[in-house]
């Protein structure tokens, strides 16, 4: 993917009318050409999410947005802290041919509150449909201890949050790379696009200098 410099420049130049000042017609540019890069990865990210089906949920699509340095001379893509997870997956406890090639790999079948509360809104909101429990899916599942002596049956839904920990636990979350493929598509030739800016910079702003005289 590639980025037209010619016309971002003459656009800036158009917008910037008879200004003499140097500067701005350095950072008018640079900011149409990041904006044009941040614009372009945060649509190629939400394609890649659509078309793998990385989250049926939408929240990781959701978190994406672009935020520039104040001087427009940078800027950062902003996502969910877990994005690489389902970037590059996850081996599982005991399988790893979801993320043979993944840095990532779960140790237990143990999963924090937070993380248990987010399983049990997803299968609330329909997106997974739990219809089995394995009977060695997770320590008490089912049941569970109360008292001295007694037990009480957990409900549905409880049961349903433990099939599904266990499964991602145990088989792990496949590879996607719909993060690395979005960045190597868009910015391929960044370092080339960037060099022929700079250079084209120069030429312009030496230009206006010479007009000024």
């Amino acid at each position: 993917m590639s980025f037209n410099i010619s016309k971002a420049e003459l656009e800036a130049l158009g917008d910037l009318g008879e200004k003499k000042a140097t500067g701005p017609v350095k950072l008018t540019v640079l900011q149409k050409v990041l904006a044009k890069y941040a614009d372009d990865f945060q649509m190629e990210l939400e394609k890649n999410l659509k078309d793998r089906k990385v989250t049926a949920s939408g929240r990781l699509r959701d978190s994406i947005r672009a935020e520039f340095d104040d001087d427009g001379m940078g800027f950062r893509i902003i996502m969910a802290d877990y994005f690489d997870y389902t970037n590059k997956g996850v081996q599982g406890v005991d399988y790893n041919y979801n993320a043979p090639n993944s840095p990532y790999k779960y140790r237990h079948y143990k999963m924090n509150p937070e993380g248990r509360a987010s399983i049990k809104e997803y299968i609330e909101d329909g997106y997974a449909k739990i219809s089995t429990v394995r009977k060695d899916a997770a320590v008490g599942i089912g049941l569970e201890r109360k008292g001295v002596g007694l037990r009480k049956r957990k409900s549905p839904i409880d049961t349903k949050v433990d099939t599904l920990i266990y499964a991602i636990k145990r088989y792990g979350i496949k590879t996607t790379n719909y993060f690395d493929d979005a960045f190597n598509k868009v910015f391929k030739d960044f370092e080339v696009t960037a060099a022929d800016f700079v250079n084209r910079q120069i030429v312009i702003t030496l230009e206006k200098l010479n007009k000024t005289k």
